[in-house]
């Protein structure tokens, strides 16, 4: 069964991959090097007998290597958009976090329309 396949590392791994940490943070938390943990990502799609990455993820979710619970980011837009798609209600944390990227995207975008009108 896949759940036996895994190392102890390989699920560490997975669980971060999981909670949406990007390759290079995932190295850095473990001491590792980038390009480790993309081998480390691409030995667990074959073991896990999936078609890539977020595959892989939903196969160990559905195999309780992942404690069987669904994955969802909270207090950003990527949290928020999860749960958009899932069609879950919003929680506060999310909404807030929509709220302050939508203020962060709106300030980003001042400077450049003043930029505009002064040529």
């Amino acid at each position: 069964m896949a759940a036996l396949t895994l190392t102890r590392l390989e699920v560490t791994v997975l669980h971060m991959i999981a909670e949406g940490l990007p390759y290079a943070e995932i190295a850095r938390r473990l001491n590792y090097t980038t390009s480790g943990i993309t081998s480390i990502a691409a030995r667990m799609v074959v073991k896990l007998r999936a078609r890539n990455m977020p595959n892989a993820v939903m196969v160990a979710s559905r195999a309780g290597i992942l404690d069987g619970r669904p994955f969802l980011r909270h207090g950003d837009h990527a949290g928020y958009e999860q749960h958009v798609r899932r069609r879950i209600p919003i929680c506060d944390a999310c909404r807030d976090g929509e709220r302050a990227y939508r203020a962060g995207q709106r300030e980003a975008q001042q400077p450049r329309e003043a930029a505009r009108e002064r040529a």
